[in-house]
């Protein structure tokens, strides 16, 4: 397998591994009574943006044949995201963490750091600056939208 093919599985692969852990979900089963709903949601906004985002990137990464410093950054997101967590620094629970989920923010990290590890060597190696390739369809986005959505929504109630 080439190292941009890894590259595009690996990002995907993140996407899916944070989606294991939505609150309300099979493993984030935490709730977060100190935080106000505008905190949850704007955080639960942002996890659903890097699942979301890494999904499309990685797809358009898959299809264009170019990665960029795009994977990059969202290997750092996602490895801020999860050391975060498993240092207690935030978000901080009621309740501890379960076992299965420090498992699966351990994968994460792994693969965010393999993410950001992968990526640089390829930019460095091709001196790409940008992801190319055709705009996305306004279905696509308004989908991809309502989706969001819904998953912002879910898990925010959930966390409350």
């Amino acid at each position: 397998m080439k190292p941009f093919h890894a590259l595009c599985i690996l990002v995907i692969l993140s996407a899916v591994n944070l989606a294991l852990m939505i609150p309300g979900g099979f493993v984030e089963t935490r709730t977060f009574p100190g935080y106000s709903v505008a905190v949850l949601a704007a955080f639960n906004i942002f996890l659903t943006c890097l699942g979301i985002g890494s999904l499309a990137l990685g797809y358009r990464m898959f299809r264009t044949g170019h990665a960029g410093i795009s994977p990059i950054v969202v290997g750092v997101a996602y490895v801020a995201v999860y050391a975060l967590d498993l240092a207690h620094i935030f978000p901080i629970a009621k309740a501890p963490m379960s076992k299965m989920l420090a498992a699966t923010e351990w994968i994460g990290i792994i693969l965010g750091v393999t993410v950001i590890v992968l990526g640089l060597r390829l930019a460095v190696a091709n001196d790409e600056t940008a992801v190319s390739g055709p705009a996305p369809s306004r279905t696509l986005l308004l989908t991809l939208g309502m989706a969001g959505l819904l998953i912002v929504v879910f898990a925010t109630l959930s966390a409350i």
